[in-house]
């Protein structure tokens, strides 16, 4: 079910500025997890590795003006 939790968090931040915002203060997946927890978004770190919705939380964030991960980062 956490898949679902990661593509419902994934849609939230497309569509809020604030909560990019937020995002962006993130340093690492264990803070980007806390976060998406806080939203209760039930999200685990290795959906953000793992799951197929990751290459596309990955796309998302490599197109972003966030750049958070660079590619092959996975802390």
């Amino acid at each position: 079910m956490s898949q679902e939790g990661l593509r419902r968090f994934v849609h939230a931040l497309e569509h809020s500025a604030s909560l990019r915002r937020e995002l962006a203060i993130c340093n690492d997946d264990a803070e980007i997890v806390a976060f998406a927890r806080r939203l209760d978004f039930a999200v685990s770190a290795s959906d953000l590795i793992e799951d197929a919705q990751s290459s596309s939380l990955d796309g998302w964030w490599k197109r972003s003006a966030l750049g958070l991960r660079p590619g092959g980062d996975t802390d």
